[in-house]
């Protein structure tokens, strides 16, 4: 039951909210029980054999968020650790025995020349969102930063079914005070009507945008897994750059109808997408694609990480570069490459994780090249360095894209042959001939979509900044002012916005029959 399906608009989501919103009229308690109910139904609508892991999930993680806190009070910081390395243990390995377990003895066998059989397990949608989302509880509850919630409340915070399939990650302190507000559960119009805007916004998108592209874009990928020979330098540009766009609205696009959804409810959720292909450096891409992912990482993983490097750093009085590249480069490469390879089991995903990593980690050198420049300006007394001129924007810019299109080769292919392949084809190793895959399926459709999506990339403001007059996601403030768009129009309930919202609606729907496409982030 896709959010971009007719079952989903047209019979759970209304049945959610009269039930919901039926259910606020006799109390808090009884509007989280049936939102937290509908939200387990429309996990078990999509795999009920598996219902029984997303439940273990909450029960076993809320007892141990409580029992850490619990210990905190009372300065057991042993037992706090102790509990606390319990829970993280159970998650990442449930997580890494679903998500990893086949590629890993896949490859021992091949490598080994055994012959284990772990049978065929399956992945269970989105088992990497919510076990993250489980993570952060623990370790906020270790900090003091989460504090004891009821069950019900937890549940919710849980299976809210806007984000638990593909996120947004939530935590604690963005989601559980808004469970207990006096408002909660009350029926407010103006709710209704700025969530309806923002999903349609992402109906679109993921509609009319993304499964347009994916239609010309998947024959493509067939004939490049067929035969390698036939992807040439300009077939290999239009994979790439068709492939990044398709990803970009499909994932934009679900992450606008998640924050809609929620919003209908009365629930405010953090961004998660915020025109990543603006961004002037692939650290800046990474700060605003799956912002709420890398907000994760960089808090749970990096920081903790940084510090065993840093102590080292420090003991064994390591100074200038060589400090820079053991405390900064070292974690920045180990953290970014765990968040390539978080995506999937595969080697494709692996050089997908190695190149983002790579990426991140040249960005942070030059970075700090560039810091260490003006310093040494400000030290001899001399003007400081000249900001980068256009020319020097456009080239970042450029360079940037490059990167990004080349990971999301990788990212796509099938078979790591399939992006090796497509990879050489990029940097001219292929020839530049027109290729059968170029010629049967580069439709002038194709073209035009790819325009139009390059327009609103490029030019138009995001949806965030299109209804900025409604706080659109509860930390929106901290971003009102990244990204700015060339074209700048924010929405009103007047005629041009109604219009303007109802042929969103419209073509979304309509375009519906062509049949469902999966959003792309539902693999992870």
């Amino acid at each position: 039951m896709l959010f971009s399906s007719y079952p989903f608009i047209f019979g759970f989501l209304p049945i959610a909210l009269v039930l919901f919103y039926l259910a606020a009229r006799f109390g808090r308690a009884p509007a989280t029980a049936a939102l937290a109910i509908a939200s387990l139904g429309f996990y078990t609508y999509w795999r009920p054999d598996q219902l029984w892991i997303l439940i273990f999930s909450i029960i076993f993680n809320y007892l141990l968020g409580l029992q850490i806190q619990k210990d905190r009070a009372a300065d057991r910081h042993t037992r706090v650790k102790a509990v606390l390395w319990l829970g993280l243990t159970v998650d990442i390995s449930l997580l890494c025995y679903f998500k990893y377990t086949m590629f890993v003895v896949e490859n021992v066998n091949l490598v080994a020349g055994t012959d284990w059989n772990v049978g065929h397990i399956i992945l269970p949608l989105g088992i990497s969102f919510f076990t993250f989302q489980k993570i952060a509880w623990l370790i906020d509850s270790a900090w003091g930063v989460a504090r004891k919630s009821s069950f019900l409340e937890f549940s919710l915070f849980a299976s809210f079914f806007p984000q638990l399939i593909a996120g947004p990650i939530v935590h604690y302190k963005e989601v559980i005070p808004q469970f207990r507000h006096k408002l909660f559960g009350t029926l407010i119009m103006r709710n209704i009507m700025i969530g309806l805007v923002i999903f349609a916004i992402g109906l679109f998108k993921k509609v009319v945008i993304a499964d347009s592209i994916a239609a010309y874009l998947n024959p493509m990928y067939a004939a490049a897994a067929l035969d390698h020979g036939a992807i040439d330098f300009r077939t290999a540009w239009l994979i790439a750059v068709s492939f990044t766009l398709q990803v970009y609205f499909d994932f934009s696009g679900y992450s606008d109808m998640a924050i809609g959804l929620a919003r209908m409810f009365g629930i405010l959720l953090p961004l998660n997408f915020h025109s990543p292909l603006r961004a002037p450096s692939v650290i800046d891409y990474w700060r605003r694609w799956h912002m709420t992912l890398q907000r994760f990482i960089v808090s749970y993983l990096f920081q903790p990480l940084s510090l065993p490097f840093n102590r080292f750093v420090s003991n064994h009085n390591i100074n200038g570069w060589a400090a820079f590249g053991v405390g900064i480069m070292v974690p920045s490469f180990i953290t970014f490459f765990i968040l390539g390879v978080w995506h999937g089991a595969g080697w494709g995903f692996v050089v997908y994780g190695l190149l983002n990593a790579m990426y991140v980690s040249v960005n942070e050198l030059w970075r700090e090249y560039k810091k260490r420049k003006r310093k040494a300006a400000r030290k001899a007394k001399l003007p400081p360095p000249p900001e980068a001129g256009i020319g020097e924007r456009v080239f970042y810019h450029v360079l940037t894209l490059t990167c990004v299109f080349t990971g999301n080769m990788f990212f796509r292919a099938e078979a790591l042959g399939d992006g090796v392949a497509i990879f050489k084809a990029m940097f001219g190793f292929a020839g530049i001939g027109l290729s059968p895959a170029f010629a049967v399926h580069a439709a002038p459709a194709l073209f035009a979509l790819l325009g139009f999506g390059a327009l609103i990339i490029a030019f138009m403001p995001n949806t965030q900044q299109i209804m900025a007059r409604y706080r659109p996601a509860v930390n929106f403030p901290l971003w009102r002012s990244e990204a700015p768009a060339l074209l700048a129009w924010q929405w009103k309930p007047n005629a041009i916005g109604i219009t303007y919202i109802g042929f969103l609606l419209f073509a979304g729907i309509v375009l519906i029959q062509r049949g469902e496409a999966i959003f792309l982030y539902f693999n992870f």
